[in-house]
């Protein structure tokens, strides 16, 4: 009979002792979790851990222990133009200027890559592309970036402005032609 109460009173105990977790993402988007409540917290299920020994079936992933959110949440470390290199010089009669941006790590779903050509976005350039050529590009001088996107329209990367320029030959005018001695 001891056995059974004592069987009783540690299974109350226990129960007892299991508390509502409390979760919650501040302003910078960090997860935090808690026992006690705060503004804008969600209640979280949870139950107690095993006994040291024993073996559970169903045991959480890590996927199910993530916050989902975090997990859509991608934190690229690259994305910039590596060509043309920086302070390229086209010469001659250019029909054509080819591109390649660099996202690391690779493009997600639903996230968009935009190109800035002088400083504003170049619609031409493919959403989930990383190379362009750009068609009979005028003479002088060009600003290149490249932003990714994310679902939302954010900007989850911004890369450095890379510069290039175009030259073209020019054409004498037939007034301004050196004349031909005779």
């Amino acid at each position: 009979m001891r056995r059974l109460a004592s069987f009783l009173l540690l299974g109350i105990a226990l129960t007892a002792s299991a508390k509502d977790i409390w979760r919650w993402k501040d302003a910078d988007g960090v997860v935090h979790y808690s026992d006690s409540p705060v503004q804008g917290a969600e209640r979280i299920n949870a139950s107690p851990a095993p006994k040291p020994g024993s073996v559970t079936s169903g045991a959480p992933s890590v996927s199910s222990v993530r916050d989902p959110e975090a997990s859509n949440a991608v934190r690229y470390t690259r994305c910039e133009v590596i060509r043309p290199a920086k302070d390229t010089t086209f010469n001659s009669a250019v029909e054509f200027v080819s591109a390649d941006v660099t996202i690391e790590p690779p493009l997600q779903p639903n996230h968009r890559i935009k190109v800035y050509l002088n400083g504003s976005v170049y619609p031409q350039w493919p959403d989930n592309s990383v190379s362009f050529t750009f068609p009979q590009l005028d003479r002088g001088a060009y600003t290149l970036s490249v932003r990714v996107q994310d679902a939302s329209g954010a900007t989850a990367c911004s890369g450095p402005a890379t510069n290039f320029y175009v030259r073209q030959p020019s054409v004498l005018s037939p007034a301004r032609q050196p004349q031909k001695k005779n």
